[in-house]
């Protein structure tokens, strides 16, 4: 008996039902493509069971979806994925997803056109359109500061936190450092970059799901980062401007003194050039302390001081104020040998509806006396000003609080992410039985059992009296594989594309197959990162940088994965402050150490890479270690050995499966059909009690 369940109501199904259910694992004909069980479409009788499991979805002004609670009954919404499960003989044999395909009305009829897709199925769809930058990475939110860099460099290999790879990102480099070319470097080149496996956790957990992974768990993966890919680490701010003013005024007025945060340029000390990108809209907020005397008690009540703003030289506005509490209160009259304290801060909410800020926009803040005759003075201790507006993206500076999430790559899709994940290291994706909305994650060649005795034997399931089909894989196969990173525009990936004509780190596998022509390729969404090192300098980085003649340029790239390390026992090296005195830069400090990141695990002593292929050419010195343990021969060669060996087959027949058999279906284990071993590739149209379709690869090599 077969019992199809929504969100655990069973539903009602028609005499005579067929489910016909697919089950596979791969796509032979595409290395792209991960697949999931599913269904044909199964048809649904319209009773009252159904009309109410299905939120009376038929009636033309239905309109009954809320928020809460599963998605079934009043709830019910077609556009949500509802989960469900098919059982034969009370043992469950699909677990996924119900999507309603379609409503047929015939007079009085109803019917409900459906069908189930596996779990992993529903995983894509809940993802839909969610992007990294929809992911939470505020626990790491940080203060942007050498100690912090510094420390980060511990945290290779943790697979979560963050950690600040050193990464020429052009113009990074004092040009007149002593000794040695771009050996040491300002504090922008080095951002947070966050771990591959804590994204894939995010992505995962964020979507309901739950995930199980001997690999995710290796050293290997654990080291595995996401640097920074703007034109210069931005986050969104809403201060753009904290000055820390000194200065005294009397009647004339005089300009306030400033130290400058963010974004900011001054030659004068009064007047300040805005250089962020996006234009500012927003307040001028003032915080000031100090003393006071006056001569005249008839002007107390009257507004003393007064605040002039000035934009690119003009005059906007200006805003009168009290000091605060008149000194009567606060210790006696004032007179003219006395100066009594005071401290105050003002929003100046008129600035609001029209101070702005375009780049290269020049604005100044002046202080007079406007009580007449009367004489003021006012010596002032104490001045902060702020300009604070909506979220803007803004370059950082060093020691500000880094809102993390503004940093993580931009546009993209969470969905795209996981697939390029997973057709780097082959992974192979099943979904728990058991356990609701839980992804098994291994890597092709750690993904089947190797054990004999979970070896099934499928001989007697054969139907000997339906036709047997024999196809040599060389009929199924293309001639040519081509596994490659997207193409980026940065200087060193152009340089060797234009050289090599592929690029770096791609790889093309020929099979050598005679009556093979097609090419199938594979391409993530990262960009390779060439390393590059330099004559007389023991460091090895990555370089991405655009070249204009010999001039640097930073510019948004391409999203890179990279492998990361601390390396120790380097020469000498300092970390620089933007900040020059007397042209020559500023020192946070000196390091023997440093946070390195690149497609090697090792620059100095490679033993894993993360390219597809071993390069044509690489831009450092390399004495010792290897270049073979890339991508394409950990991950893929046994794959590739086994599907295109000469005595590889394709065996497709017709058996007659129990739920049992499907109950306790497992693609890791092999299959003895008449004393050989196969690999089971995929069931077609499995039903209850009926012949369905079974596709076998030959095993070549159990281990390769």
């Amino acid at each position: 008996m077969t019992k199809i369940f929504i969100e655990d109501n069973e539903l009602d199904i028609n005499a005579g039902f067929s489910q016909m259910i697919n089950y596979s694992i791969d796509d032979l004909n595409n290395l792209d493509s991960k697949t999931t069980s599913f269904t044909k479409t199964i048809v649904l009788p319209g009773t009252s069971k159904n009309n109410r499991l299905l939120g009376n979805i038929f009636e033309f002004a239905n309109s009954n979806y809320t928020v809460n609670g599963a998605n079934v009954n009043y709830n019910f919404n077609a556009s949500k994925s509802a989960k469900a499960r098919i059982e034969v003989n009370g043992l469950q044999v699909l677990k996924g997803t119900l999507r309603l395909l379609e409503i047929i009305i015939d007079g009085r009829d109803i019917s409900y056109e459906i069908a189930l897709f596996g779990e992993l199925g529903g995983f894509f769809s809940k993802l839909g359109a969610s992007k990294l930058t929809d992911l939470d990475f505020s626990a790491y939110n940080h203060q942007y500061n050498v100690t912090n860099i510094e420390s980060s460099w511990n945290n290779a290999g943790n697979g979560s936190g963050y950690y600040y790879p050193l990464i020429d990102y052009g113009n990074t480099s004092p040009t007149n450092d002593a000794n040695f070319f771009k050996k040491s470097f300002y504090y922008t080149a080095f951002r947070p970059a966050f771990f591959v496996r804590e994204y894939i956790n995010k992505i995962i957990t964020s979507a309901g799901y739950t995930w199980e992974s001997n690999f995710f768990n290796t050293n290997f993966f654990k080291r595995l980062i996401v640097p920074n890919n703007q034109s210069r680490l931005a986050y969104k701010k809403t201060r753009i401007f904290n000055g820390v003013p000194s200065g005294t005024i009397g009647s004339g007025g005089i300009p306030i003194i400033n130290q400058l945060e963010a974004n900011f340029t001054t030659a004068d000390n009064k007047t300040w050039t805005y250089t962020g990108g996006p234009t500012f809209s927003g307040s001028v907020n003032l915080k000031l302390a100090g003393t006071w005397r006056i001569s005249n008690q008839s002007i107390l009540g009257n507004k003393v001081v007064r605040f002039n703003l000035y934009k690119n030289g003009v005059f906007l506005c200006n805003d009168n104020t009290f000091f605060g509490t008149p000194p009567s209160q606060i210790g006696g009259l004032g007179n003219a040998t006395t100066y009594v304290p005071f401290s105050f801060s003002v929003n100046y909410a008129p600035f609001n509806s029209f101070f702005t800020l375009a780049t290269n926009d020049t604005f100044s803040v002046t202080m007079d006396s406007v009580s007449g005759t009367d004489a003021i003075s006012v010596n002032i201790t104490g001045i902060s000003m702020t300009l604070d507006g909506s979220p803007t993206l803004t370059p950082a500076n060093y020691n500000d609080n880094l809102i993390v999430s503004d940093s993580l790559p931009k546009g993209i899709l969470q969905k795209d992410f996981f697939a390029s994940i997973l057709k780097m290291f082959n992974l192979m994706v099943t979904e728990d039985k058991f356990t609701e909305k839980k992804l098994l994650i291994e890597p092709y060649v750690d993904f089947y059992n190797l054990s004999r005795s979970t070896y099934n034997d499928w001989s007697n399931k054969v139907d000997r009296s339906q036709v047997i089909k024999i196809k040599p894989m060389s009929e199924i196969n293309a001639r040519f594989y081509d596994i490659k990173f997207k193409q980026d525009a940065d200087n060193f990936n152009e340089q060797y594309r234009k050289k090599f004509v592929v690029g770096y780190g791609d790889y093309r596998f020929d099979n050598q197959l005679e009556f093979a022509k097609d090419t199938s390729t594979t391409e993530v969404i990262f960009s390779a990162s060439p390393l590059v090192g330099y004559t007389g300098n023991d460091k090895i980085f990555p370089a991405i940088y655009k070249l204009n003649n010999t001039t640097e340029e930073m510019i948004e790239h391409n999203i890179r994965i990279m492998q990361a390390k601390k390396i120790t026992g380097r020469t000498s090296w300092k970390i620089y402050s933007s900040a020059k005195v007397f042209n020559v830069p500023v020192s946070y400090g000196t390091y023997t150490a440093y946070g390195y990141a690149g497609h090697l695990d090792d620059p100095f002593n490679p033993a894993s890479d993360l390219n597809f292929g071993i390069p044509e050419q690489i831009n450092f010195n390399l004495t010792t270690g290897t270049l073979s343990n890339n991508l394409f021969n950990t991950y893929y060669s046994p794959y590739f050995a086994e599907i295109t060996d000469k005595d590889s087959r394709l065996v497709t027949c017709k058996m007659k499966l129990t739920e049992r058999d499907i109950n306790t279906l497992d693609f890791t284990r092999f299959i003895w059909v008449d004393g050989v071993l196969y690999r089971l590739y995929k069931i077609v149209d499995y039903s209850e009690g009926e012949l369905c379709e079974v596709q076998l690869l030959r095993v070549i090599y159990t281990t390769y």
